[in-house]
């Protein structure tokens, strides 16, 4: 995975934890200093927590009850890096969340993401998942199918050496064939 493969080290701080679902991959791979969640579900703070002390963590944690959109006080270039997992696709404002990692990574800082995406134009999975996106944004806590690396390259642009590759994710058919297109990469703060 993208998070195995990157490095993970220094003061990191991931939109969109949920209950810590990304600390399997820190363990044994990684030197964080600190870490800090942004995680508007305040019920993952507990869950964060257990999972951490599961794996053996031992890094600081900080957990701010707040969506990616509303962090907005952290201090400008602090974050060596910046974790977007399976998030962009559920806020309301992709824009607004990259803004906020942007500013708060220190130049030569990474961004790692990875996210589902839209399927190619034309094929019948884009027409699957314009047809099944509206219903899983109701039933999937607001989640859209985007085409995440237009979105990703167009607002990073030439501020970082950006990354991406497409794949395809090995989901089961039923329910999530629509979300096995997807786009993993590291973006590097220029």
């Amino acid at each position: 995975a993208i998070l195995n493969e990157a490095d993970i080290s220094g003061k990191v701080l991931e939109f969109g934890p949920g209950p810590g679902t990304n600390f399997k991959c820190f363990v044994n791979s990684t030197s964080i200093d600190e870490y800090v969640g942004v995680e508007p579900n305040t019920y993952f703070k507990e869950e964060m927590m257990r999972e951490k002390e599961k794996r053996g963590l031992t890094f600081p944690l900080d957990f701010a009850p707040l969506r990616g959109e509303d962090y907005v006080d952290v201090m400008s270039e602090s974050f060596d890096v910046v974790i977007l997992t399976h998030v962009l696709c559920s806020v309301d404002s992709v824009e607004t969340v990259l803004a906020n990692a942007e500013r708060a990574l220190k130049p030569g800082g990474k961004m790692i993401i990875m996210e589902h995406m839209t399927a190619g134009e034309g094929t019948k999975l884009k027409m699957f998942q314009e047809v099944v996106g509206p219903i899983f944004n109701i039933i999937g806590n607001g989640c859209k199918v985007l085409d995440m690396t237009k979105i990703i390259e167009n607002y990073l642009g030439n501020r970082f050496s950006v990354q991406l590759d497409e794949f395809e994710a090995p989901l089961p058919a039923f329910p999530l064939l629509f979300a096995r297109p997807h786009v993993k990469g590291v973006a590097t703060k220029k």
